[in-house]
């Protein structure tokens, strides 16, 4: 067998063993299931606040964590409602000395399952202080204002964490690796999606162009099941295969309303709005370019392991392009009948 054909069989056979593992994976979590713990707090007056507290589900009933407020600050009310979706807690305080330069920490009465928080600080005179804490750290001083450099890690992170949690967006461009084929095509398929997903995600944003976010995630979810049923059919001739860019550019735009709505949910400082829009513009592609290398990377290895071990069995190897749409679209058809019964 010459090295080209040997290399192309090595190269398929590791990516569709990726895209098995992932499927399973998928199968039991939701794509965006990993969301982080939120307190959205809203000044009412001038020393009373009110603070929305969301769980996401993941958390169990006995772990669910609490708010230390500074030692000054009196809890007037506490209600909470357990949504199903993302149970919350209703918290009135009041604070004579407000909440500028003193510390507010998480407790998990068990342990973090690794969730990141996200503050959000709304005052009287409009303007928002945002901070996103990573798992490790339980506590955010507030700052009488934020800088733009904190503004700038804050986000960063945020979309880092988002697109390394959105297993649908990261499956959408595993199946673009796969449909691409060439390093050239790779490349100009990777780029049409981030530039696509890059302009709505900054419309929908600043609020120039707004979709709801169940049919998007619903069309997300189709998207994946598209690129699963173009890799199981071998027609070198069909459309997809022959324009990977205008493929990956027109469902780019789609996921872009997918990543704006997590932002939309944390929501952008007024102050320092661009360097917020760009830094998780920035984590999001930091995270996939990092999962494209670390993909590269692991499937020739394993792929000479997988094959390796056929061969010793005197397995005759499925064709690969059967394996890799059912594994891509196994998981797509879930997303997709789950995110449809709840429109």
């Amino acid at each position: 067998m010459s090295a080209p054909r040997d290399w192309a069989r090595v190269r398929q056979l590791g990516l569709a063993g990726l895209l098995a593992v992932a499927a399973l994976i998928g199968r039991d979590a939701d794509a965006h299931d990993a969301r982080p713990l939120s307190v959205d707090i809203k000044q009412q007056g001038l020393d009373l606040y009110q603070a929305r507290v969301r769980v996401p589900p993941t958390v169990t009933d006995d772990d669910r964590p609490t708010i230390s407020w500074p030692s000054d600050c009196r809890v007037v009310s506490d209600h909470l409602s357990l949504e199903p979706a993302m149970p919350e807690e209703l918290v009135v305080i009041s604070c004579p000395r407000g909440l500028e330069g003193h510390t507010l920490r998480v407790h998990y009465p068990i342990y973090n399952p690794s969730l990141s928080t996200l503050f959000r600080l709304s005052r009287l005179r409009g303007s928002l202080l945002t901070q996103v804490l990573p798992p490790d750290q339980p506590e955010w001083r507030v700052p009488q204002e934020l800088t733009w450099r904190s503004v700038a890690v804050g986000y960063l992170t945020l979309g880092l964490r988002h697109i390394w949690t959105g297993i649908d967006h990261l499956l959408f461009v595993t199946g673009l690796l796969v449909l691409a084929g060439t390093l050239r095509r790779v490349i100009l398929a990777i780029t049409g999606f981030t530039l696509a997903h890059s302009i709505t995600l900054s419309l929908s944003t600043l609020g120039l162009v707004q979709l709801p976010p169940a049919p998007v995630e619903v069309a997300i979810a189709l998207s994946i099941l598209f690129l699963a049923w173009e890799i199981a059919r071998p027609r070198p001739e069909s459309f997809a295969r022959r324009y990977p860019l205008l493929v990956s550019s027109s469902f780019g735009l789609l996921h872009g309303f997918g990543f704006a709505a997590a932002l939309r949910e944390v929501g952008l400082p007024s102050h320092e709005l661009a360097v917020g829009l760009l830094c998780f513009n920035l984590g999001v592609e930091i995270g996939q370019i990092l999962f494209i290398l670390g993909v590269l990377m692991i499937a020739r290895p394993l792929a000479r392991v997988a094959s390796g071990l056929l061969s010793r069995l005197a397995v005759r190897e499925p064709p690969t392009g059967t394996l890799w749409g059912y594994a891509l679209g196994v998981t797509a058809a879930f997303w997709f009948f789950q995110r449809l019964s709840v429109l």
